[in-house]
């Protein structure tokens, strides 16, 4: 877009330069063939004066000047039909000068000086040069016209070129600044955070990092990230086992009290039995109360027992689900 904006206002600022200076040529022939024709009049004078021959060759180089500049005035204003017909009029104007001219000349060489100031005397050449003058006047005026239009253009073409410079300028400097901000958000931070990372990493275990190669200091950042990690899941394997293997510990341990519990409840319950049936048959010995005190511990151990147990077993139901 940038390049197609400078393209299209560079392009545009070079067309109207160049109809620019295309006026001034066109306006510079002007000023010529007005030399031109004068210089072939003024040899003409001269020799008519003088007869004196070498007066001829300004008058022929200025019939040849002035035609050559006629054609290079129809080449630069072909584009322009006023002017084009401006100078089909001049044509004939032209001839009829020349024309003129010539015959004076003629009638000097024949010696026939008399004739020549006659027709000189006419004014026909003054009247003709009056009419050259006006239509190269008309002539001058178009372009002085143009070439003001043509000067506003190119100002305001060239204002408009260096107004749209300018504002790319601007549009390069804030992507520049926002391309400085996305690279220190994106690039610079996370690799301060990695430098940083790496600064406090235990000093047994540091690596050193490539300072001449920017790929393999990055290589070795993300080796180290990786050892890191294999690192810490080599942790976590270790955790679960040891984990697991305290579980199956404190099943075992507890499966054990377990059946400690259970064969002391068997005890109690045949300690119990024994009792009750040993003081019935010796309740003369024992009072009642020293007999239902017995029978309170034996039933307390019993539940205390039970409880344990009970106890026990929840514990290994929560060991199977670890």
């Amino acid at each position: 877009m940038n390049l197609l904006i400078i393209t299209s206002s560079y392009s545009n600022k070079n067309e109207h330069e160049f109809w620019l200076i295309h006026t001034y040529e066109v306006l510079d022939l002007v000023s010529q063939l007005k030399v031109q024709v004068k210089r072939a009049e003024t040899g003409q004078r001269g020799y008519l004066l003088t007869e004196d021959r070498e007066y001829l060759v300004p008058y022929k180089q200025g019939i040849n000047l002035s035609l050559n500049t006629y054609e290079a005035l129809k080449i630069k204003t072909k584009d322009n039909p006023t002017q084009q017909k401006r100078l089909t009029e001049l044509y004939d104007i032209l001839n009829q000068k020349f024309s003129e001219l010539e015959q004076t000349i003629q009638f000097a060489k024949k010696g026939a000086m008399d004739e020549a100031k006659k027709l000189v005397k006419t004014d026909i050449g003054r009247h003709l040069m009056e009419e050259i003058e006006l239509v190269l006047l008309a002539f001058e005026q178009e372009e002085r016209y143009l070439l003001n239009k043509r000067s506003r253009d190119y100002i305001e073409a060239k204002s408009l070129h260096s107004t749209s410079v300018i504002i790319l300028e601007c549009v390069y400097i804030i992507l520049i600044v926002w391309l400085i901000y996305s690279i220190r958000d994106k690039v610079l931070k996370p690799l301060r955070v990695l430098g940083l990372y790496i600064k406090n990493y235990p000093e047994s275990e540091k690596f050193e990092i490539a300072k001449d190669n920017n790929c393999i200091e990055v290589s070795e950042l993300a080796q180290g990230i990786k050892s890191r990690c294999s690192e810490s899941e080599k942790a976590i394997i270790q955790l679960k086992q040891n984990e697991q293997e305290m579980a199956e510990q404190l099943k075992s341990v507890t499966q054990r009290a377990l059946a400690l519990c259970s064969s002391n409840e068997h005890f109690t319950a045949k300690l119990s039995s024994m009792l009750q049936q040993y003081f019935r048959d010796k309740q003369g010995a024992f009072s009642h109360e020293d007999i239902d005190h017995i029978l309170k511990l034996t039933i307390s151990e019993r539940d205390s027992n039970k409880e344990l147990e009970l106890y026990l077993k929840n514990n290994i139901n929560q060991s199977d689900k670890i």
